[in-house]
């Protein structure tokens, strides 16, 4: 019986990603824009804070680990922008 993939389940993993700079998780941080499941596929928009932000590499590759570690998940991937300044 195949697995099913939820958005919960997405945002539970997530939870767990934690920015280094702001020791807060990036879900609480409201990064987390856009989530779409296909079949065994996630796809993830999340908005950083900064442009240059130092840590945007860790981040995507903690996310990619703690969503790829979902049960039925076989690809992850993240497409990320920067929030926009007012």
């Amino acid at each position: 019986m195949p697995v099913s993939i939820t958005e919960e389940k997405v945002y539970q993993a997530l939870r767990g990603v934690v920015d280094p700079e702001l020791r807060h998780d990036i879900v609480e941080l409201g990064f987390v824009h856009d989530i779409e499941i296909i079949g065994d596929y996630v796809h993830l928009d999340i908005q950083l804070t900064t442009p240059h932000c130092p840590y945007a590499e860790q981040i995507v590759r903690s996310i990619r680990e703690a969503v790829g570690a979902i049960e039925g998940v076989a690809k992850v991937d993240v497409e990320r922008t920067c929030m926009k300044e007012e």
